[in-house]
């Protein structure tokens, strides 16, 4: 890991406030909101990252993109979706559901 990585996980958790605060559910509470948001987005950044990369891998796509076109991929095809399913569900109202029987 370089600190380049940890610069851009430290400029994501710092963005991700922001954005969370304003889009949340006006019922949910804020850290909670963010902690939900920061939650599916790793979750789901990390499984399309590693699916990506397999796959580009496997197919012998990664040397056909080279370098660049390769994280140009994993950008777009990894972080938007886990940016967008984060949103909906820190956009979601908060539940109170009774424990099971």
């Amino acid at each position: 890991m370089t600190w380049t990585t940890v610069a851009i996980a430290v400029f994501i958790l710092l963005i991700a406030a922001p954005y969370v605060a304003s889009i949340r559910h006006p019922q949910q509470r804020p850290f909670a909101a963010y902690l939900i948001f920061m939650t599916v987005f790793s979750v789901t950044a990390v499984v399309l990252f590693l699916l990506i990369g397999w796959l580009a891998h496997s197919t012998a796509l990664a040397s056909a993109l080279g370098e660049l076109g390769l994280a140009l991929a994993l950008l777009i095809f990894g972080l938007l979706p886990a940016i967008i399913v984060a949103s909906w569900q820190a956009r979601k109202p908060p539940t109170r559901r009774p424990p099971p029987d």
